[in-house]
Parts: structure tokens; C-alpha cells; sequence
């Protein structure tokens, strides 16, 4: 920890991602963004970095769940005949010449990709928008639950995986991003993104990330 203007602020990784106060925020990893037969890939979408990096995105997850750090999953969704499209969101999700009508509630592509599955501790946390604060119940959950840092993986990269960075930054919470566990469909944007990332907020391996953990988890059955 260091001082400054009289307050205890954290300073490394291990201070910062204390699991008593920590959650993972698990963005729109769903079938339409990242399955061979979802929505981005019928349009014609790059999955290449997206498929690279989902078994770390699924692996990170589940262990982070096997160490009792809450998981709240983010679920994108688009309700049926345009009732959440505005004419304004609608030609921007229509930008790139794909369908508007992806991650309808009971598809396939709306559902979370094999391997990730909440748990009786976690929460799942639906949204129409890219950032995951915006009008949804994702505040109240992590203040609800006393929690002051959040560590983001998901997709896409520079789309609701930014958006959801800056949005918990600037809600004063600790913002830590995992950079092995975020695809996106554009290489460029995707490392441009990452650049951001990494100069403003601390951003870090799953690995690194589980390795703090584990060794917390150890302690706690020493």
C-alpha cells in the first residue's frame, strides 16, 4: 500500500486483487461472438485471436470459480423484433453490413460458449448496450458484495470489453485486465486496445492473476 492525501491506496497486483474484494467480470463470452456457427462468423468475421484465446478465457473462469472468486457473467442481448434497437443503435449495429438480430434470449448464440456455466455464487448480468454498467443491475451486485476491484476478460476487445473497462474505472473500482483473455474479430483494434490498456490500467496473464490466488488459497489451509 502507498499514502497519498491521507488514504490507503493499492499498489501492487497481490494488494489490489485481495479475493475478499475482488470479482471477475466475464464479458459476452456467447456463441454469436465466438463459436464457428455463431452470428460474427456467418458475417463473415475474423475468430482467429477470439478462438485463440478462449480456452484461456474458459480456463480463467473455471478456476477462478474452483478459488471462490465471484464471476459475474455479462450477457449480451437483443430483444425480439427491434423492442431494444433505437433507429440510431440499429444502424450501428448494421455498420458492417451483418443482421441486427444477434444474442435473442433463447438461441443458440445467446447462450454462453461450452465450458463456462455460473455458479451458485455468481451472478449473470444481461445488457443491450456494450458497457455492462449501463442501465443494468452490475453496480448494485458488486456493491452489494463489497467489492472494490474487478478483473475483466471477454470480447470484443476494443467494443464491450473497453467499454465496460473505462465505465468500472471511472465508477472508482480497481480495473484489472487480464490481456491473455480478451479476442475481438479486428487484430488492429484488438492491439490497439491492448495498448490503452496497458497504459493506463494495470494489466496482467491469467496467469499471473491465478498464481496470486492460488497462493492466497494456499495460505488460507496452511
Amino acid at each position: 500500500m502507498k499514502r497519498i492525501k491521507g488514504k490507503d491506496v493499492c499498489e501492487t497486483l497481490e494488494e489490489m486483487i485481495d479475493p475478499a474484494r475482488t470479482a471477475v467480470i466475464s464479458v459476452d463470452i456467447q456463441n454469436d461472438f465466438c463459436h464457428p456457427a455463431g452470428h460474427f462468423a456467418r458475417y463473415g468475421k475474423d475468430l482467429s485471436i477470439t478462438a485463440e484465446r478462449l480456452p484461456t478465457m474458459v480456463g480463467f473462469v473455471r478456476e477462478s470459480q474452483a478459488l471462490g472468486i465471484p464471476v459475474i457473467f455479462i450477457r449480451q442481448i437483443t430483444l425480439p423484433d427491434g423492442q431494444s434497437d433505437s433507429p440510431a443503435w440499429l444502424r450501428f449495429k448494421t455498420r458492417d453490413g451483418k443482421d441486427p438480430d444477434y444474442t435473442v434470449p433463447g438461441t443458440f448464440g445467446w447462450e454462453f460458449v461450452e465450458g463456462l456455466e455460473p455458479g451458485a455464487h455468481d451472478t449473470v448480468v444481461e445488457k443491450t448496450r456494450p458497457c455492462a454498467f449501463l442501465d443494468t443491475h452490475l453496480e448494485r451486485v458488486l456493491r452489494a458484495r463489497g467489492i472494490e476491484t474487478v478483473v475483466i476478460i471477454g470480447v470484443n476487445t476494443e467494443g464491450c470489453v473497453e467499454s465496460t473497462v473505462r465505465s468500472a474505472s471511472y465508477r472508482d473500482y480497481y480495473t484489472v485486465v487480464v490481456e491473455d483473455a480478451v479476442g475481438s474479430p479486428n487484430r488492429e483494434r484488438h492491439e490497439a486496445s491492448l495498448g490503452l490498456y496497458r497504459a493506463r490500467y494495470p494489466t496482467h496473464t491469467a496467469e499471473e492473476i491465478l498464481a496470486v490466488w492460488r497462493r492466497r488459497a494456499q495460505r488460507r489451509t496452511a
